[in-house]
């Protein structure tokens, strides 16, 4: 079985957020997402975040299938589980 989230690349040396001003809770925050279909239902993406065009940490892959009732293998957990536990965390 594949590994259903694994990490692609580490987090470049000083990589971390820029400080900001002082008390100020302004943040940007920007995700990458580049998504391929593998097979049938079956997708894979890579994630990751960067701060002012430059990677900040580091480099995720993930997949995801639907179940075999909607044409599916049912080998990863479905799209929208990924965008519930989001909301959870």
């Amino acid at each position: 079985m594949d590994e259903i989230v694994r990490k692609v690349a580490e987090a470049a040396a000083g990589s971390a957020a820029p400080a900001s001003a002082a008390g100020s809770l302004d943040r940007e925050i920007r995700f990458r997402v580049r998504a391929k279909t593998l097979s049938r239902q079956k997708k894979e993406a890579e994630v990751w975040n960067e701060v002012d065009g430059q990677p900040a940490g580091s480099r995720w892959a993930m997949l995801c299938d639907e179940g075999t009732r909607i044409g599916g293998d049912d080998t990863a957990p479905p799209p929208l589980a990924y965008f519930s536990a989001a909301l959870a965390f």
